[in-house]
């Protein structure tokens, strides 16, 4: 496959057109992490789940609180008050683990979808600014090296800012 590329684009720079050919590479991520849009977007997930965080922070000193009494009253006067104290400690641990996995793969998806949009976002500003400039090929990843001369990463994000 590798082969096949180089070919390619040996094919392209030695043919008489070689000239005419406009080349241009994004970094997408860069696109990705420099826009407005992303970066407001991740603060307003941040700011929708803080309070759930609190609250599981909240939750988490509190199984901790107790957990720290029961290592401190090593003598119960009844061991079956302790079982039940440490099966209550058990339920509050096992609530936490859920209830933490459960906000942690809330929140990754909600910024799985914010990344989903944003890349149809990129790849349309991508695909305006080929045509108006007239590139002929725009290359995104896996490159080996870019020289400053066809970088366009800036004028992608400028094209995404600017609507």
């Amino acid at each position: 496959m590798r082969a096949l590329i180089i070919l390619f684009f040996s094919l392209l720079c030695f043919s008489s057109n070689a000239a005419n050919i406009k080349i241009g590479f994004i970094d997408t991520n860069q696109v990705v992490i420099n826009l407005t849009q992303y970066n407001q977007s991740i603060d307003a997930i941040s700011r929708e789940f803080e309070p759930k965080k609190q609250e599981l922070l909240d939750l988490y000193n509190h199984i901790e609180l107790i957990r720290s009494n029961l290592d401190s009253k090593q003598e119960f006067e009844n061991s079956e008050l302790f079982e039940i104290e440490l099966s209550k400690l058990s339920k509050l641990e096992e609530s936490f683990k859920q209830e933490t996995e459960f906000w942690q793969k809330t929140i990754n998806n909600r910024k799985v979808d914010l990344l989903k949009k944003i890349e149809l976002i990129i790849n349309q500003a991508i695909n305006d600014y080929a045509i108006r400039e007239e590139y002929d090929l725009i290359l995104y990843e896996n490159v080996a090296f870019v020289s400053e001369k066809v970088n366009i990463t800036q004028e992608i994000i400028a094209e995404i800012e600017k609507h």
